[in-house]
């Protein structure tokens, strides 16, 4: 079987710089057999040949022999989880959280007080800047927004 070199004239693929797709072109310009510059049949320009970028397959992660990844940052958020829980339960040492203030986005806060998340459940606030306080929960702190 023989294979045919391509000429002047003829249709390709190619990436267009105008259009930003892959389109048919055809070829203006040969330099030593290879293909140099084309016109787009679409948008009519003409520009370098750009080939056509090869399609990239997925690449599938395989586990590791003990199932978890060590340097994954959801391994060292469980890792710290046990500190956050032993702080708010110390906040909490003798309080009752029945009385924990509702959160509303534009409700007013103070530092060390408790407050109800509809989500995290009850947490001590630690800190207010502004309109955003930091607020300790057993799964660690939140950042919230808060009124003024």
């Amino acid at each position: 079987m023989s294979v045919r070199t391509k000429s002047a004239g003829d249709i390709l693929d190619s990436q267009c710089t105008r259009c930003r797709v892959l389109t048919n072109h055809t070829i203006v310009a040969l330099v030593d057999g290879r293909v140099a510059r084309v016109k787009c049949n679409t948008c009519g320009s003409e520009h370098n040949y750009h080939p056509p970028k090869e399609v990239k397959s997925p690449t599938v992660r395989r586990p590791t022999a003990t199932g978890v990844r060590s340097s994954s940052p959801a391994a060292a958020k469980k890792d710290t989880t046990p500190r956050y829980r032993e702080q708010w339960e110390a906040f909490l040492e003798g309080k009752d959280s029945s009385l924990a203030k509702e959160y509303d986005m534009a409700g007013k806060f103070k530092k060390d007080e408790m407050v109800r998340h509809p989500i995290f459940a009850v947490g001590i606030v630690t800190m207010v800047t502004g309109t955003k306080m930091e607020v300790l929960f057993t799964d660690g702190p939140k950042l919230l927004r808060c009124g003024k």
